[in-house]
């Protein structure tokens, strides 16, 4: 059971930030028009601009929020590979695998894309890709405000209207913020990815998606002072910062709430005094994709349920 949380914990860490690659301040990619005509220059999430001078007819995907995101835009068709994660939509999982943490280089040339779009990765992986003169855009939204952004990035990538869809996410999330905007409290909110060492909780911290998003709920993020996007707590940190809400992912290898309230020490918490543990699916909080107005409205309904009645 440890070793598949262990797995399980890489994979979230790679379907939501690219984190096991390590995560460093990047510039905002350049806001481009919807379905601009080619040649086209775009300008990824590492400052790098990018110059297509054709719509790309063969795609590979490696992040399963991207390989959401161009189905969603309509270019589902022309992905010819995706990473091991990408489920979603159902269409994406019979395009053949290129890798996971670790990404296949030979299968990706084999697969002979016009273009590579990828999550983050800082162990030469985007270099050595670059290196076999293949074309590709690096694509690594951090918050919520960078979903949006993301679409319309993708859509003058590959010729597709990405506005459309960045406008609705803008209006879903907008939304959710309008409707917590003024609520009487913020509760405290912990958020666990992995427990599986107890001595070294994985939460999210400042900067990540998740903690974006417990703001957005109209919650206050426990680890919001942490040094890192994703630090570890202990058990005892956790405890002493008495959250009143805390939320799980709905995963079968995740801890479930009866297992969290039955851990030593923890019965003196707010959230489990109150029985106010939730859960979420893994996929829609776990992916900073095209679901997120979804996403930040099932995490308000965990901390704000009195706004939902």
């Amino acid at each position: 059971m440890r070793s598949r949380s262990i797995l399980t914990l890489l994979a979230v860490l790679f379907l939501t930030f690219a984190a096991a690659c390590g995560a460093t301040a990047r510039p905002t990619p350049t806001p481009p028009a919807a379905s601009a005509p080619f040649p086209t220059t775009v300008t990824d999430f590492q400052g790098h601009a990018v110059t297509l001078s054709a719509r790309p007819e063969r795609l590979v995907s490696i992040g399963p929020s991207i390989t959401a995101f161009l189905f969603a835009i309509g270019a589902g068709p022309r992905v010819v590979g995706v990473d091991d994660f990408s489920d979603e939509p159902a269409d994406a999982t019979k395009i053949d695998k290129v890798g996971g943490v670790k990404v296949n280089f030979e299968k990706i040339v084999s697969l002979r894309p016009d273009l590579v779009l990828t999550v983050k990765f800082s162990d030469g992986t985007i270099e050595k890709l670059q290196s076999a003169s293949l074309t590709v855009l690096v694509v690594d939204p951090q918050n919520v405000a960078d979903v949006a952004k993301t679409a319309r990035l993708l859509g003058q990538a590959v010729g597709a209207d990405g506005s459309t869809l960045a406008t609705s996410i803008e209006q879903k999330v907008d939304a959710v913020r309008a409707k917590t905007a003024n609520v009487a409290t913020r509760p405290r909110v912990y958020h666990e990815i992995d427990a599986s060492d107890p001595a070294k909780i994985f939460t999210v911290g400042p900067g990540s998606y998740i903690d974006d998003l417990i703001k957005i709920a109209g919650g206050v993020n426990v680890a919001a002072n942490a040094t890192t996007a994703y630090p570890q707590l202990s058990a005892e940190q956790i405890v002493k910062a008495d959250p009143e809400v805390i939320v799980l992912a709905a995963d079968p290898y995740a801890a479930k709430p009866a297992d969290v309230a039955a851990r030593s020490g923890w019965s003196a918490i707010s959230a489990v005094r109150n029985g106010r543990i939730g859960t979420i699916e893994p996929n829609l909080i776990n992916r900073p994709g095209p679901r997120v107005g979804e996403a930040a409205e099932a995490y308000a309904r965990i901390v704000h349920p009195e706004l939902f009645k």
